[in-house]
Parts: structure tokens; sequence; C-alpha cells
């Protein structure tokens, strides 16, 4: 008889499913919810505290496969950016030098950011087609409040009447907190200066969009829940 797969498949899915199933247990006087596989793995720190040796040599030996599987891991891992960083590093060079234009990798090996110290590899942009696109998008909408900050700015400074001030400080004030909105998001090597910022009462600050972004959301599901 041929073993085509799908039965191991289907016994390692209802494992997964049994591992993962929310199971409620008591500690001390509290009754919580855990996956059942947390479960297991807390009976048996609680065993092994106790002094059960075969709990204490099990726990051990999963702690330390589960650290050498994740340093092999990360080892790969980094030495694949290294290596990809590196071919486009002098791909890019070698088009520059001959007046070619330059290729646009996914994701560009100035985005990939490697610690020697700790083994990891950090990417500060895009990786794939999709997020690219969101994140042209992105840098467009931020390029285009840019411009909105120059045209309110100089409608502001150039206008004598206070009822226009006020309301075309408001659009000022506005497409400036969008551009920080953005550009506190971008990796460092992408952020830009604001021109034209304005520092009056109301205004956003650089670094500081995001979260007066979330302390309102905040002060609203308050109000709300109120």
């Amino acid at each position: 008889m041929v073993n085509n797969g799908f039965g191991m498949q289907a016994a390692e899915e209802y494992l997964r499913l049994e591992a993962y199933r929310p199971v409620r247990i008591r500690e001390g006087e509290d009754v919580i919810e855990l996956p059942a596989i947390q479960a297991v793995f807390r009976a048996m720190g609680v065993s092994a505290l106790k002094g059960n040796r075969f709990a204490q040599k099990t726990l051990a030996e999963l702690v330390a496969t589960m650290e050498r599987d994740h340093h092999r891991l990360c080892m790969e891992a980094f030495g694949s950016a290294v290596e990809y960083k590196h071919k486009w590093d002098e791909e890019i060079k070698r088009c520059r030098k001959a007046g070619l234009p330059e290729p646009t990798p996914l994701p560009h090996p100035d985005d990939i950011i490697l610690d020697v110290k700790t083994g990891y590899v950090n990417y500060e942009g895009p990786q794939t087609k999709e997020q690219k696109a969101r994140f042209d998008e992105a840098v467009e909408r931020c390029a285009q409040a840019q411009k909105e900050v120059t045209y309110f700015a100089d409608k502001y400074r150039g206008s004598r009447s206070e009822a226009v001030k006020a309301r075309v400080l408001d659009e000022w004030h506005f497409e400036q907190r969008m551009f920080d909105r953005i550009n506190d998001l971008l990796p460092k090597r992408h952020k830009t200066k604001l021109e034209n910022r304005s520092y009056a009462q109301g205004a956003s600050r650089e670094g500081n969009a995001l979260e007066e972004l979330r302390r309102n959301r905040a002060l609203r599901q308050e109000y709300v829940g109120d």
C-alpha cells in the first residue's frame, strides 16, 4: 500500500490542535487559561522545582535543544544576509562605475542591518513588491505633505487677515502632523527633515507624532467606554 503522506499530515494537524487547545488550570486562588502545551511545560517546571530529577533533566534538555536550534537558525540567517548584502553591494558599485542604472533589489542591501555581536539581522525597509508599493506610497505622501506645509507656511506669512491666518494655520498643522506620522515610521536612512516647521501651540513635533496619535486614540476609547 502506498502512503501518500496525507494521513501523516492529518495526524500532525490533530496533534498541533491538541497542543494549542486552551485549557484552564488553577494557580493559587486564580484560574487561568493557557495552551495545553504551555500547561504541560508549566507542570514540568513546577515538578522540577520540587526536586523531580526526571523533570529537571527533561526540562534542561528541552531548553538546551531549543537554544541550540535557535542559535543555528540565527547563524544560517546571518550568513545568508551577509552573502546577499555583499553580492548586491558589489553589483551596485559595478553599475555606478560603469554608468549603468542601479539595480533595486528587495530587500535593498542598505536596508539590511547586521549586528555582529548578537548575530541578528534587521531589515529596515520593504522586503516584498507589495511592501515596496505601500512604502513608495508613504514616501510620496510624505513628500506631498512637505509641499503643502511650505505652501501654507508661505500663505500664512503673507496674509494680514487673522481669520485667514487661523484657517491656514490649521491646514499647515494638519499637513505637518501627517508628515511627522509617516516620517517617524520610516527607517533612519529614509527619513527627511521637514522644512518650514511650525512651532506654534498645537503643532506636532518630530518623533512625537505617533505617541500623540496613540494618546488621542486611548482618550477616544476611554470616552466611548464611558
